[in-house]
Protein backbone atom coordinates (compact mmCIF):
# COMPACT_ATOMS: atom_id res chain seq x y z
CA UNK A 1 0.00 0.00 0.00
CA UNK A 2 1.55 3.92 -0.38
CA UNK A 3 0.55 6.27 1.78
CA UNK A 4 1.13 9.55 1.85
CA UNK A 5 4.34 10.54 3.96
CA UNK A 6 5.99 13.34 1.50
CA UNK A 7 6.56 16.20 3.75
CA UNK A 8 8.60 19.32 3.41
CA UNK A 9 11.80 17.42 3.45
CA UNK A 10 10.43 14.17 1.43
CA UNK A 11 9.96 12.01 4.37
CA UNK A 12 8.22 9.60 2.11
CA UNK A 13 10.87 10.07 -0.57
CA UNK A 14 12.60 6.52 -1.65
CA UNK A 15 13.34 4.30 -4.69
CA UNK A 16 11.43 2.20 -6.92
CA UNK A 17 8.58 2.64 -9.44
CA UNK A 18 7.01 0.67 -11.95
CA UNK A 19 5.41 1.34 -15.32
CA UNK A 20 1.98 -0.42 -16.03
CA UNK A 21 0.71 -0.77 -19.57
CA UNK A 22 -2.32 -2.72 -19.28
CA UNK A 23 -3.11 -2.34 -23.37
CA UNK A 24 0.26 -3.24 -24.02
CA UNK A 25 0.31 -6.18 -21.82
CA UNK A 26 -3.03 -7.43 -23.64
CA UNK A 27 -0.71 -6.98 -27.09
CA UNK A 28 1.40 -8.68 -25.98
CA UNK A 29 -0.65 -11.59 -25.16
CA UNK A 30 -2.19 -11.54 -28.66
CA UNK A 31 -5.07 -9.87 -27.40
CA UNK A 32 -4.45 -6.61 -29.03
CA UNK A 33 -2.55 -4.43 -31.36
CA UNK A 34 1.02 -3.66 -30.79
CA UNK A 35 1.38 0.30 -29.65
CA UNK A 36 3.79 2.75 -29.22
CA UNK A 37 5.51 2.72 -26.31
CA UNK A 38 5.38 6.11 -25.83
CA UNK A 39 3.51 8.08 -27.49
CA UNK A 40 2.31 11.47 -25.73
CA UNK A 41 4.74 13.83 -25.77
CA UNK A 42 7.41 12.24 -28.09
CA UNK A 43 4.35 11.21 -30.57
CA UNK A 44 2.39 7.95 -31.33
CA UNK A 45 1.23 6.06 -33.88
CA UNK A 46 -2.20 5.27 -32.66
CA UNK A 47 -5.42 6.43 -33.76
CA UNK A 48 -6.82 7.10 -30.42
CA UNK A 49 -3.76 9.32 -28.34
CA UNK A 50 -1.50 7.97 -26.01
CA UNK A 51 -0.88 9.79 -22.43
CA UNK A 52 2.15 9.42 -20.16
CA UNK A 53 1.25 9.80 -16.54
CA UNK A 54 3.99 9.44 -13.48
CA UNK A 55 1.93 9.20 -10.59
CA UNK A 56 0.82 7.23 -7.24
CA UNK A 57 0.35 3.35 -7.65
CA UNK A 58 -3.49 3.70 -6.89
CA UNK A 59 -4.03 5.42 -10.36
CA UNK A 60 -2.66 2.37 -11.91
CA UNK A 61 -5.50 -0.34 -10.88
CA UNK A 62 -7.16 -1.18 -13.50
CA UNK A 63 -10.66 0.17 -12.66
CA UNK A 64 -9.11 3.59 -12.34
CA UNK A 65 -7.28 3.41 -15.92
CA UNK A 66 -10.80 2.29 -17.64
CA UNK A 67 -12.52 4.66 -16.13
CA UNK A 68 -10.60 7.33 -17.56
CA UNK A 69 -10.22 5.63 -20.96
CA UNK A 70 -14.07 5.39 -20.96
CA UNK A 71 -15.09 8.69 -20.46
CA UNK A 72 -12.47 10.30 -22.32
CA UNK A 73 -10.70 9.15 -25.69
CA UNK A 74 -7.35 8.48 -24.76
CA UNK A 75 -4.71 5.49 -23.82
CA UNK A 76 -3.06 6.00 -20.57
CA UNK A 77 0.55 4.78 -19.67
CA UNK A 78 0.93 4.91 -16.00
CA UNK A 79 3.80 5.10 -14.35
CA UNK A 80 4.23 4.12 -10.78
CA UNK A 81 6.83 6.32 -8.40
CA UNK A 82 6.52 6.35 -4.59
CA UNK A 83 7.95 10.20 -4.39
CA UNK A 84 7.13 13.49 -5.38
CA UNK A 85 10.75 14.61 -5.29
CA UNK A 86 11.58 11.58 -7.78
CA UNK A 87 9.14 13.10 -9.79
CA UNK A 88 10.37 16.48 -10.09
CA UNK A 89 13.59 15.57 -10.18
CA UNK A 90 13.06 13.47 -12.88
CA UNK A 91 11.58 16.24 -14.95
CA UNK A 92 13.98 18.61 -14.26
CA UNK A 93 16.48 15.77 -15.67
CA UNK A 94 14.59 16.21 -19.06
CA UNK A 95 11.41 13.89 -18.37
CA UNK A 96 8.73 16.61 -18.76
CA UNK A 97 9.09 15.48 -22.12
CA UNK A 98 8.87 11.90 -22.13
CA UNK A 99 5.96 12.79 -19.76
CA UNK A 100 2.28 14.77 -19.99
CA UNK A 101 0.72 14.85 -16.57
CA UNK A 102 2.43 14.15 -13.25
CA UNK A 103 0.56 13.91 -9.80
CA UNK A 104 2.68 15.11 -6.85
CA UNK A 105 1.63 16.32 -3.56
CA UNK A 106 0.76 19.58 -3.19
CA UNK A 107 4.10 21.14 -1.52
CA UNK A 108 5.89 19.90 -5.11
CA UNK A 109 3.54 22.40 -7.26
CA UNK A 110 5.34 25.33 -6.93
CA UNK A 111 8.90 23.77 -7.59
CA UNK A 112 7.44 22.53 -10.50
CA UNK A 113 5.63 25.92 -11.57
CA UNK A 114 8.78 28.06 -10.89
CA UNK A 115 11.08 25.37 -12.49
CA UNK A 116 9.43 26.22 -15.60
CA UNK A 117 8.55 22.51 -15.90
CA UNK A 118 4.16 23.16 -16.50
CA UNK A 119 1.46 25.42 -18.04
CA UNK A 120 -0.84 26.96 -15.99
CA UNK A 121 -4.11 25.50 -14.89
CA UNK A 122 -7.07 26.23 -17.41
CA UNK A 123 -9.59 26.47 -14.59
CA UNK A 124 -12.63 27.97 -16.11
CA UNK A 125 -12.32 25.29 -18.64
CA UNK A 126 -12.94 21.89 -15.86
CA UNK A 127 -16.08 21.33 -15.75
CA UNK A 128 -15.64 19.26 -12.68
CA UNK A 129 -13.25 21.95 -10.73
CA UNK A 130 -16.38 24.13 -9.53
CA UNK A 131 -17.98 21.07 -7.37
CA UNK A 132 -14.86 20.57 -5.44
CA UNK A 133 -14.56 21.58 -2.02
CA UNK A 134 -14.31 24.99 -1.42
CA UNK A 135 -11.28 24.74 1.03
CA UNK A 136 -9.28 22.96 -2.08
CA UNK A 137 -10.30 25.74 -4.12
CA UNK A 138 -8.77 28.12 -1.58
CA UNK A 139 -5.46 25.69 -1.91
CA UNK A 140 -5.39 26.12 -5.62
CA UNK A 141 -5.75 29.87 -5.68
CA UNK A 142 -2.98 29.82 -3.04
CA UNK A 143 -0.68 27.13 -3.16
CA UNK A 144 -0.47 25.59 -6.21
CA UNK A 145 -0.50 29.50 -7.49
CA UNK A 146 2.83 31.18 -8.32
CA UNK A 147 2.23 35.10 -8.84
CA UNK A 148 -1.65 34.43 -8.81
CA UNK A 149 -1.70 31.77 -11.55
CA UNK A 150 -2.57 28.44 -10.45
CA UNK A 151 -0.53 25.48 -12.02
CA UNK A 152 -2.09 22.47 -10.19
CA UNK A 153 -5.78 20.75 -9.89
CA UNK A 154 -6.33 18.77 -6.39
CA UNK A 155 -7.75 15.28 -6.81
CA UNK A 156 -7.51 13.66 -3.29
CA UNK A 157 -6.29 14.13 0.27
CA UNK A 158 -5.79 12.57 3.47
CA UNK A 159 -4.45 14.19 7.18
CA UNK A 160 -2.49 13.04 9.69
CA UNK A 161 -4.16 12.58 13.29
CA UNK A 162 -3.67 9.80 15.96
CA UNK A 163 -5.35 6.77 16.22
CA UNK A 164 -5.92 5.11 19.31
CA UNK A 165 -7.53 1.90 21.04
CA UNK A 166 -11.14 2.68 21.92
CA UNK A 167 -11.17 -0.70 23.90
CA UNK A 168 -8.54 1.03 26.45
CA UNK A 169 -8.85 4.64 25.63
CA UNK A 170 -12.14 6.65 26.10
CA UNK A 171 -14.01 8.58 24.37
CA UNK A 172 -11.95 12.28 24.81
CA UNK A 173 -11.67 15.76 23.57
CA UNK A 174 -9.61 15.45 20.29
CA UNK A 175 -6.19 16.98 20.60
CA UNK A 176 -2.24 16.73 20.10
CA UNK A 177 -1.95 17.16 23.91
CA UNK A 178 -3.32 13.28 24.00
CA UNK A 179 0.35 12.69 22.55
CA UNK A 180 2.70 14.66 25.04
CA UNK A 181 0.33 15.04 28.06
CA UNK A 182 -2.17 11.67 28.07
CA UNK A 183 -5.83 11.56 28.67
CA UNK A 184 -7.31 12.46 32.50
CA UNK A 185 -7.55 9.22 33.98
CA UNK A 186 -6.32 6.77 31.76
CA UNK A 187 -3.34 5.36 32.18
CA UNK A 188 -1.19 6.04 28.68
CA UNK A 189 2.83 5.99 30.31
CA UNK A 190 4.85 4.09 27.79
CA UNK A 191 1.62 3.68 25.54
CA UNK A 192 2.01 6.06 22.84
CA UNK A 193 4.02 6.12 19.67
CA UNK A 194 5.08 9.06 17.93
CA UNK A 195 6.25 8.62 13.70
CA UNK A 196 10.04 8.49 13.36
CA UNK A 197 10.17 11.78 11.39
CA UNK A 198 11.19 15.14 12.45
CA UNK A 199 8.71 17.32 10.54
CA UNK A 200 5.70 15.21 11.29
CA UNK A 201 7.32 14.85 15.16
CA UNK A 202 8.12 18.32 15.56
CA UNK A 203 4.66 20.05 13.66
CA UNK A 204 2.73 17.84 16.26
CA UNK A 205 4.79 19.28 19.16
CA UNK A 206 4.47 22.93 17.72
CA UNK A 207 0.65 22.23 17.14
CA UNK A 208 0.38 21.12 20.51
CA UNK A 209 2.21 24.11 22.28
CA UNK A 210 0.50 26.61 20.05
CA UNK A 211 1.88 27.37 17.69
CA UNK A 212 -0.48 27.98 14.72
CA UNK A 213 1.38 31.45 13.75
CA UNK A 214 4.24 29.25 12.35
CA UNK A 215 2.48 27.38 10.12
CA UNK A 216 0.99 30.38 8.25
CA UNK A 217 2.25 31.89 4.59
CA UNK A 218 4.73 29.80 2.55
CA UNK A 219 7.28 28.19 4.96
CA UNK A 220 6.76 26.77 8.65
CA UNK A 221 8.77 28.93 10.58
CA UNK A 222 9.86 27.96 14.51
CA UNK A 223 11.64 30.84 16.26
CA UNK A 224 14.86 29.43 18.24
CA UNK A 225 13.13 29.72 21.32
CA UNK A 226 10.11 27.85 19.89
CA UNK A 227 12.63 24.98 18.70
CA UNK A 228 13.48 24.82 21.89
CA UNK A 229 10.29 24.36 23.37
CA UNK A 230 9.52 21.47 21.12
CA UNK A 231 12.55 19.78 22.17
CA UNK A 232 11.80 20.06 25.64
CA UNK A 233 7.98 18.58 24.70
CA UNK A 234 9.55 15.92 22.99
CA UNK A 235 11.94 14.64 25.72
CA UNK A 236 9.11 14.56 28.34
CA UNK A 237 7.13 12.57 26.28
CA UNK A 238 10.06 10.58 25.35
CA UNK A 239 10.79 9.88 29.43
CA UNK A 240 7.57 9.24 30.04
CA UNK A 241 5.03 8.66 27.63
CA UNK A 242 6.43 7.10 24.47
CA UNK A 243 6.26 3.48 23.98
CA UNK A 244 8.36 3.90 20.56
CA UNK A 245 9.29 5.95 17.00
CA UNK A 246 7.35 4.44 14.49
CA UNK A 247 8.66 3.78 10.76
CA UNK A 248 5.09 4.41 9.27
CA UNK A 249 2.15 2.50 8.67
CA UNK A 250 2.83 -1.04 9.04
CA UNK A 251 4.63 -0.77 12.36
CA UNK A 252 1.48 1.42 13.59
CA UNK A 253 0.32 -1.73 12.52
CA UNK A 254 1.59 -4.30 14.26
CA UNK A 255 2.29 -1.92 17.11
CA UNK A 256 -1.69 -1.02 18.28
CA UNK A 257 -2.67 -4.23 17.22
CA UNK A 258 0.21 -6.08 19.52
CA UNK A 259 -1.04 -3.72 22.02
CA UNK A 260 2.66 -2.35 22.42
CA UNK A 261 0.84 1.30 22.23
CA UNK A 262 -2.60 2.34 22.92
CA UNK A 263 -2.33 5.80 21.14
CA UNK A 264 -0.26 6.44 17.95
CA UNK A 265 0.74 9.32 15.87
CA UNK A 266 -1.28 8.27 12.20
CA UNK A 267 -2.56 9.33 8.75
CA UNK A 268 -6.41 8.61 8.24
CA UNK A 269 -5.50 6.37 5.53
CA UNK A 270 -3.63 3.62 7.60
CA UNK A 271 -7.00 3.65 9.99
CA UNK A 272 -8.84 3.33 6.98
CA UNK A 273 -6.98 -0.02 5.55
CA UNK A 274 -7.75 -1.13 9.36
CA UNK A 275 -11.51 -0.63 9.44
CA UNK A 276 -11.68 -2.26 5.74
CA UNK A 277 -9.92 -5.36 7.87
CA UNK A 278 -12.40 -5.24 10.47
CA UNK A 279 -10.95 -3.61 12.90
CA UNK A 280 -13.60 -1.35 14.22
CA UNK A 281 -11.88 -0.70 17.83
CA UNK A 282 -9.28 1.56 16.61
CA UNK A 283 -10.34 5.13 16.19
CA UNK A 284 -9.49 8.50 14.32
CA UNK A 285 -8.97 11.52 16.26
CA UNK A 286 -8.67 14.58 14.65
CA UNK A 287 -6.94 17.58 16.81
CA UNK A 288 -8.85 20.85 17.59
CA UNK A 289 -5.53 22.63 16.99
CA UNK A 290 -5.28 21.73 13.34
CA UNK A 291 -4.29 18.63 11.25
CA UNK A 292 -1.03 18.59 8.67
CA UNK A 293 -2.74 17.18 5.75
CA UNK A 294 -1.51 16.19 2.60
CA UNK A 295 -3.89 16.24 -1.05
CA UNK A 296 -2.66 15.18 -4.79
CA UNK A 297 -2.36 17.82 -7.57
CA UNK A 298 -2.03 17.03 -11.65
CA UNK A 299 0.52 19.12 -13.22
CA UNK A 300 0.50 19.26 -17.21
CA UNK A 301 3.87 19.75 -18.94
CA UNK A 302 4.91 22.28 -21.29
CA UNK A 303 6.47 19.70 -23.43
CA UNK A 304 3.14 18.09 -24.02
CA UNK A 305 1.46 17.87 -27.12
CA UNK A 306 -1.69 16.93 -26.01
CA UNK A 307 -2.43 19.99 -23.69
CA UNK A 308 -6.25 19.67 -23.97
CA UNK A 309 -6.17 16.35 -23.67
CA UNK A 310 -4.37 16.50 -20.73
CA UNK A 311 -6.67 19.06 -18.77
CA UNK A 312 -9.61 16.51 -20.15
CA UNK A 313 -7.92 13.93 -18.30
CA UNK A 314 -7.26 15.16 -15.22
CA UNK A 315 -11.15 16.84 -14.62
CA UNK A 316 -11.87 13.09 -14.70
CA UNK A 317 -9.77 12.16 -12.16
CA UNK A 318 -12.24 14.69 -10.08
CA UNK A 319 -15.47 13.57 -12.20
CA UNK A 320 -18.17 12.25 -9.43
CA UNK A 321 -17.77 8.28 -10.96
CA UNK A 322 -14.57 8.30 -11.65
CA UNK A 323 -13.58 10.27 -8.22
CA UNK A 324 -15.34 7.45 -6.72
CA UNK A 325 -13.51 4.84 -8.54
CA UNK A 326 -10.49 6.65 -7.84
CA UNK A 327 -11.20 7.01 -3.34
CA UNK A 328 -12.53 2.97 -3.80
CA UNK A 329 -9.19 1.83 -4.68
CA UNK A 330 -6.72 3.70 -3.16
CA UNK A 331 -8.87 4.68 0.17
CA UNK A 332 -8.87 8.05 0.45
CA UNK A 333 -11.49 11.02 -0.22
CA UNK A 334 -11.71 12.80 -3.71
CA UNK A 335 -11.64 16.50 -3.74
CA UNK A 336 -15.11 16.37 -5.11
CA UNK A 337 -17.91 15.67 -2.77
CA UNK A 338 -20.24 14.62 -5.41
CA UNK A 339 -18.60 10.99 -5.40
CA UNK A 340 -20.19 10.37 -2.30
CA UNK A 341 -23.25 9.61 -4.87
CA UNK A 342 -21.25 7.00 -6.27
CA UNK A 343 -20.11 5.22 -3.10
CA UNK A 344 -21.76 2.71 -1.25
CA UNK A 345 -23.12 3.54 2.38
CA UNK A 346 -20.13 2.64 3.88
CA UNK A 347 -17.88 3.20 1.75
CA UNK A 348 -18.59 6.93 2.15
CA UNK A 349 -17.91 6.18 5.95
CA UNK A 350 -14.94 5.48 4.93
CA UNK A 351 -13.55 7.52 2.26
CA UNK A 352 -16.86 9.49 1.13
CA UNK A 353 -18.20 12.85 1.58
CA UNK A 354 -16.42 15.24 4.27
CA UNK A 355 -18.64 17.67 6.80
CA UNK A 356 -16.52 20.80 5.44
CA UNK A 357 -16.18 22.26 8.79
CA UNK A 358 -13.48 19.54 9.08
CA UNK A 359 -11.56 20.74 6.75
CA UNK A 360 -11.11 24.14 7.98
CA UNK A 361 -8.31 22.58 10.63
CA UNK A 362 -6.46 20.98 7.23
CA UNK A 363 -2.64 22.92 6.84
CA UNK A 364 -1.70 21.57 3.76
CA UNK A 365 2.46 20.14 4.04
CA UNK A 366 4.67 23.44 3.08
CA UNK A 367 8.20 23.67 3.12
CA UNK A 368 10.68 24.25 6.92
CA UNK A 369 12.09 27.24 7.66
CA UNK A 370 15.68 26.77 8.50
CA UNK A 371 14.98 22.90 8.17
CA UNK A 372 18.99 22.23 9.06
CA UNK A 373 17.76 23.59 12.72
CA UNK A 374 14.70 21.43 12.95
CA UNK A 375 17.09 17.88 11.95
CA UNK A 376 19.73 19.49 15.17
CA UNK A 377 16.66 19.49 17.22
CA UNK A 378 15.31 16.55 16.26
CA UNK A 379 18.67 14.11 16.59
CA UNK A 380 19.25 15.97 20.12
CA UNK A 381 15.60 14.20 21.10
CA UNK A 382 16.13 10.90 19.90
CA UNK A 383 19.91 10.92 21.83
CA UNK A 384 18.03 11.92 25.05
Amino acid sequence: MTTHDDTASGARDGAGRGTVNRRSFLAAAGAAATTTALAGCIGGGSDTPTLNVITWEHYARDDVVEAVESAVDVNLEITKSTSSADMFSGWQSGQDEQYDIAVPNNNYVPRFAEAGLVEPAPLDDLDNYPNIYEKFQEFTDGQLSVDGTPYGVPIRFGFYGYGYDSRDVPEHEESWSVLFEGVDGVDLNGKVALYDNHFKAMTAAALHLGYNDAFEGDRITLSESQLEKVKSVLVDQKQSLLSSYIAGDASFVKGIKKGDFHVGHSGRMNLTNMWIDGNDWVEMATPKEGSMSWFEAAVVSKQTDHSDLAWEVIDEYIAPESGATLAREGHAPSVNPQTSEHLSERRNELYGSIDPSRLDGMIPFKAVENEDAWRSVWEEVKTA
